[in-house]
């Protein structure tokens, strides 16, 4: 491991000369719109290499130094917002149990469940398990406001139904606490039900593109977001940027960025491992990415003035979010051309962007390489804390078909919806599936892929 991480620079100086190589080769466009096609072209890479080099510096200079005080034991309540969880949250709740981290309340709030997750929640109050019974259904935002409005605790921490704590995560979830400046901490999420190719996909896309990004922002001083499966908040902090917010579909990406424009700072702790349950079906699966893009435009509609902000780790974040919605702007209306070309029988392959063969060859290489290198490096960093997880990096072959159709059309859809402000309603879920226990990734991922 050390002898990877000596290596990493030298290479990370190389491939930096060598793309600026390439920039300056795609600068003898000219013409209108030459500027644009640059960046269209280079942009995918140019991203990879800018996560790959900031997330090795935030392993290189902080995760390996993260602090760990076993003294340091702030009281947490831990709230699991809940609409009709039946068949996930008895493995939630014994997550939460089997912690010992002594001074944490479990509260389970059901928002208008029809189901049987009060009679399973219930079970447990001999243990110490709090149910809220919530009537009618409000939303996830307002589930999260009763219990907020009703406890003391120094933390307050979300974990989804469908989510299982690994054990030791709460004693590590609060170590970075110990910083005042600290408002929240996100937590490790992994996909714990492998047992399709679209839940390995999946599993590589949390490493690949969610734990990668999180270390980048990290290096920035914030983060785009608490992950909203699992993120602990520093109770006050909570409280003084007015709770939670019900304006947007993602109410985890709207208090990230509040309480960041207030001055706390965000902190990913990658060390507290959580499995969450990944949609199995791809309709599930779109319907998920679609709320998230929703949310996210939803968000920069609501806190677009970033002049003020008391945290200026929030502006380069904004400008990766506006950047990435440009360039998708810009392959839909390249995509758009090259399919009435084709209709209209003007197509031809040479004037796509004007690039020659080799050209295109090139661009091959700069993207694909850098995402697989971008792979390899989130298999080095995770692989201190999760075993097998070296079992995902030959998937990133298929990532570009994944993007194209699930992440593509479901982030343009979302952000159209984004686009129109509006309370968030009632809930919004992930589709949950009985039949599927949380799952080591070494021992399934394997056999999914055969």
């Amino acid at each position: 491991m050390n002898q990877i991480f000596d290596i990493l620079p030298g290479l990370f100086t190389t491939l930096i000369e060598h793309l600026i190589k390439e920039m300056a080769h795609f600068n003898t466009w000219s013409g209108a719109g030459a500027e644009l096609m640059e960046f269209g072209v280079l942009y995918p890479a140019a991203m990879a290499l800018l996560w790959i080099i900031f997330s090795f510096l935030f392993v290189l200079r902080r995760e390996w130094r993260l602090p760990f005080n076993r003294g340091f034991k702030p009281s947490i309540a831990v709230v699991v917002p809940a609409h009709n969880e039946e068949l996930v949250i008895a493995q939630t709740i014994e997550g939460l149990l089997e912690q010992t981290y002594p001074n944490m309340q479990i509260h389970i709030v059901s928002d208008g469940s029809t189901d049987a997750t009060v009679e399973i929640a219930r079970r447990y109050q001999s243990r110490g398990v709090i149910v809220h019974d919530l009537k009618p259904n409000r939303g996830k935002s307002k589930a999260l406001q009763h219990v907020l409005e009703h406890v003391n605790t120094d933390l307050f921490m979300v974990v989804d139904a469908d989510t299982v704590a690994d054990p030791g995560t709460m004693g590590l979830m609060v170590q970075q606490f110990i910083d005042p400046h600290v408002g929240a901490v996100t937590g490790h999420p992994r996909v714990g039900n492998v047992v399709n190719l679209l839940t390995a996909i999946q599993a590589m896309e949390y490493a690949v593109i969610v734990s990668l990004a999180k270390r980048a922002e990290q290096f920035w001083g914030g983060l785009y977001t608490v992950s909203g499966a699992a993120a602990c908040f520093r109770t006050e902090a909570l409280r003084q940027v007015g709770g939670w917010s019900e304006r947007t579909a993602t109410e985890d990406i709207e208090v990230s960025w509040r309480l960041q424009k207030a001055g706390w700072l965000l902190a990913y702790e990658p060390r507290a491992l959580f499995r969450v349950q990944a949609p199995v079906r791809l309709g599930a699966l779109y319907r998920q990415r679609r709320r998230w893009s929703q949310g996210m435009a939803e968000v920069l509609r609501l806190h677009w003035n970033l002049a003020f902000t008391n945290n200026a780790a929030l502006i380069p974040i904004a400008v990766q979010v506006l950047a990435t919605a440009l360039w998708m702007l810009l392959m839909t209306v390249f995509l758009l051309q090259t399919a009435f070309s084709l209709l209209n029988g003007s197509f031809d392959p040479g004037d796509l962007l004007r690039l020659t063969t080799i050209e295109w060859y090139r661009i091959f290489f700069w993207t694909f390489g850098l995402f697989a290198l971008q792979t390899f490096s989130a298999c080095v960093f995770d692989g201190a804390y999760e075993r097998g997880v070296w079992r995902i990096f030959p998937l990133f072959v298929l990532y570009p078909l994944y993007y194209w159709l699930v992440v593509y059309p479901s982030f343009l859809l979302g952000a159209v919806r984004g686009l129109r402000t509006g309370p968030a309603g009632q809930w919004k879920r992930t589709e949950r599936t009985a039949a599927l226990a949380l799952t080591d990734l070494n021992s399934t991922i394997g056999s999914s892929s055969n």
